[in-house]
């Protein structure tokens, strides 16, 4: 379906609503933007991941004509998955950034068309063929509060605390800066964490102090806690990608009984584990997994969490023997106090440690203005560690999560104090976070994940997504219970 956009119209009309979305996008003028696909040719409901794809600019200005603005083919369209996007009336949702917060155009497909020879010198990307785009709407903020938040601590929020579902929250800094104008990339790979927290002290880290280091930290726990979490690094045949594969807790054996320093020690077979050695979820002999732990030292210091890196050596009817190099790696984040949380986002407190962290010690001569640029460029890593608090009653309701969950994110809204006196400075007191990024790929080498992928508009994090489900059924329980 080819078409010239380019033929003169009349002019002295009237602007009209069509145009000032236009107008709105050409002032904003992002370079590209992440596709989606959400309506048919034939009006029906989609819901398909395009990928991103750059906006047509002439002579450095987004090209409008004909009441169209122009986007070239999107990234994540293979030449055999054209029918994806055939140019007939799809409708887009577009997502981009401006100034460094959220976006959204969703926007009718009105054909190909191919650009006169007499642009292309002065067109960016210089290619021939387009796709012509009609606003259905109006670019919308998406920095708002769009999903229902659960309150986390007391006195803040408009709901209720619910204790059986409580995080501990650590935050750590990486070396990505997110564009302040256009689309995200796909995927995040090879990106630097900036750690807040040492190595743990481990005297001599031997392997034989690494599991007295880890027996002492459990020991220290109530009796329920003194468990470590099972994770394995699995590789995916069907997709060659790996995960660590969530086993569940282990009870350690041994704590008050054993003296002798060793690098192996003994723990309940997890409850996930398979029989059969062919399944992911199985164990044998020399398989490594990743044993996660925590200590709390004092009531008033946060809980430390740390992954021992081990190796499986004898498979008995109810335990495991695990032998461990000693690589213990500590939870690298600072703690924050998280304030409530939803599917999409959170919002927590910021007092001066955190900005001492994130800015420097220098940040209290930086200007407001500057601070929250600085701040709302960078992509965080959050470190969830869920506290679940569920009895008989109420334990159908309770989520299956692993020990921690990661997501990467940035800052969409900061907020400060309200100026007192006229040349008193506002201080900042607290971020509201948007999840962008899910792991996607584990490394073997590292024992991390070393490759994200965007989560797009119509896609939650899938373990807020069950705490979504499981609060709500939850809450409605304790309802019904109270009438």
């Amino acid at each position: 379906m080819l078409f010239n956009p380019f033929k003169k119209g009349g002019g002295g009309k009237k602007k009209t609503s069509l145009e000032t979305v236009l107008a709105d996008l050409v002032l904003k003028g992002p370079n590209s933007a992440n596709c989606s696909l959400i309506k048919t040719p034939d009006g029906a409901d989609a819901n398909e991941d395009l990928g991103r794809s750059s906006i047509f600019k002439y002579q450095e200005k987004i090209l409008v004509q004909n009441k169209a603005f122009y986007l070239s083919t999107p990234d994540g369209i293979k030449a055999e998955e054209k029918s994806l996007l055939s140019g007939k009336n799809e409708v887009l949702h577009l997502w981009f950034l401006h100034n460094r917060i959220p976006h959204t155009l969703d926007c009718r497909v009105m054909g190909r068309i191919r650009f006169p020879d007499n642009i292309l010198a002065d067109l960016d990307p210089r290619v021939p063929m387009a796709y012509a785009l009609k606003p259905v709407g109006v670019i919308r903020k998406t920095d708002k509060r769009q999903f229902l938040r659960y309150s986390h601590k007391p006195g803040h929020g408009g709901m209720r605390v619910y204790s059986q579902v409580l995080f501990d929250l650590y935050l750590t800094k990486t070396d990505v800066v997110f564009p302040e104008t256009g689309s995200l990339p796909s995927y995040i790979s090879d990106f630097n964490l900036v750690p807040y927290a040492g190595k743990p002290e481990v005297a001599g880290e031997n392997p034989e102090e690494g599991v007295k280091f880890m027996k002492n930290a459990i020991q220290a726990n109530s009796r329920e806690n003194r468990v470590v979490f099972v994770g394995k690094p699995c590789m995916d045949e069907r997709t060659n990608k790996v995960a660590l594969l969530d086993l569940d807790q282990s009870d350690v054996l041994g704590l008050e009984t054993s003296k002798e320093e060793s690098r192996t020690f003994y723990i309940r077979k997890p409850p996930k584990m398979s029989s059969d050695r062919k399944d992911p979820y199985g164990l044998g002999e020399s398989d490594i997994i990743v044993l996660g732990f925590s200590t709390r030292v004092t009531t008033e210091s946060p809980t430390e969490y740390y992954d021992l890196i081990s190796e499986v050596t004898r498979i008995g009817t109810e335990t495991m023997t695990v032998r461990t190099s000693g690589d213990i790696r500590k939870e690298s984040g600072i703690p924050v106090e998280l304030v409530d949380f939803s599917v999409g986002g959170i919002k927590i407190e910021c007092d001066d440690a955190l900005l001492n962290y994130l800015l420097g010690e220098n940040h209290k001569s930086l200007k407001i203005e500057d601070k929250v640029e600085a701040l709302e460029g960078v992509c965080y890593m959050l470190n969830f560690y869920p506290k679940l608090r569920f009895n008989r009653e109420t334990e159908v309701y309770q989520p299956n999560l692993p020990m921690r969950i990661q997501i990467l994110v940035k800052i969409v809204r900061t907020e400060t104090t309200r100026h007192k006196d006229e040349g008193e400075m506002p201080e900042i007191t607290g971020f509201g976070m948007k999840f962008y990024y899910d792991p996607l790929e584990y490394s073997r080498d590292t024992y991390g994940y070393d490759r994200w992928e965007l989560i797009r508009d119509f896609k939650e994090n899938k373990h807020f997504r069950e705490i979504h489900n499981s609060l709500n059924g939850l809450i409605a329980f304790l309802e019904n219970q109270s009438r």
